[in-house]
Formats: structure tokens, sequence, C-alpha cells
């Protein structure tokens, strides 16, 4: 109850996050202080090594987060038209997001899989924080994937293509 009252009162910015809120000492009450929540719960036994970057992708209607190790939690701003709906993971510790008008903001907390939500309508990602259990990662947001025509032609006995990726 703790972890939801507090991810409510980071989402919510008219909710006032008490300053004893504030688990890292470093000044604000954000996601490291979630992810430091849920570590004294769950203690430091039951995870991986922490991830040391994310990548973001969208996979369709679908946007992932994966990374090369423990993620402890993901926070969002969306912005977004009035046709858009977001259905969050419920693979997760904590799920929570709340719209206000054009932007939604969103946390998960302990991801259980790369899925953070499915949404339908068109949207933009404002701003993106990603932490694993004590530190804030950088995240990669792959623009695209293109594959080139193939030349001279399929049908030669040796044919070419380009593969353009934004990341390895």
């Amino acid at each position: 109850l703790d972890v939801v009252a507090l991810v409510n009162s980071i989402l919510d910015p008219a909710v006032d996050a008490h300053t004893c809120a504030d688990l890292t000492g470093d000044g604000a009450v954000n996601v490291l202080d979630v992810v430091s929540l849920v570590s004294s719960i769950l203690g430091t036994d039951a995870r991986s090594a922490d991830a040391t970057s994310a990548i973001m992708n969208k996979a369709g209607a679908t946007l992932n987060i994966s990374g090369n190790g423990y993620i402890g939690a993901v926070q969002m701003t969306l912005v977004h038209g009035a046709d858009f709906s977001i259905d969050l993971t419920d693979d997760a510790f904590v799920a929570e997001y709340k719209t206000e008008g054009n932007t939604t903001r969103l946390m998960v907390v302990v991801p259980g899989s790369e899925e953070i939500f499915t949404a339908s309508g068109e949207y933009d990602v404002e701003e993106v924080i990603v932490a694993n259990s004590n530190t804030l990662l950088s995240v990669v947001e792959p623009s695209s994937f293109e594959l080139g025509a193939a030349y001279p032609n399929p049908f030669n006995p040796s044919t070419s293509l380009n593969l353009n990726m934004p990341v390895e």
C-alpha cells in the first residue's frame, strides 16, 4: 500500500509528496524513491544484477522496455489526442497511470516482462525515466529499422541489400 501511495503522489502533481518520502535523500520524490521502497520490502537477494542501460521499443500498439539486467521501475509522460486509451501491463509489482487532458503520466514498478503498455491512438513519449535498484539509466529509443531494396535483383547469383539499424 505504501508503494501504491508513493506512486500515486508522484503521478499526480496536485498530491503533495511529503519530504519523508524522499528515501534516497536527493531532495526530490521520484521513481528512485519508489525503487528504494520496493528494495526495502523485497530485500536485495530477490533480483539479478542491475541493468546499466535500457532500450525502449514501440512494436505495433505495444511499448516495450528491455535492459541488460534488473529494471526497478519505469516512469513516463505521454502526450496524445482525445482518442487515446492505454492498458498497462498486469505483470508488475505496481502499474498505475493518471490522465489529465492530453497528457498521461504512468509508472510501472518491478516490471515482470518487457511490455509496459498497449495503447490505441497516436501518442508521443515526452519523458521516460528508467531506474535500476539505485540509479537512473540511460534509455535508447530506436527511431526506425530500414531494409533497403535488393540489388542488382534477387534473381542474380549474388544479391545485396542494406539494413539500417539505429542500435546494434
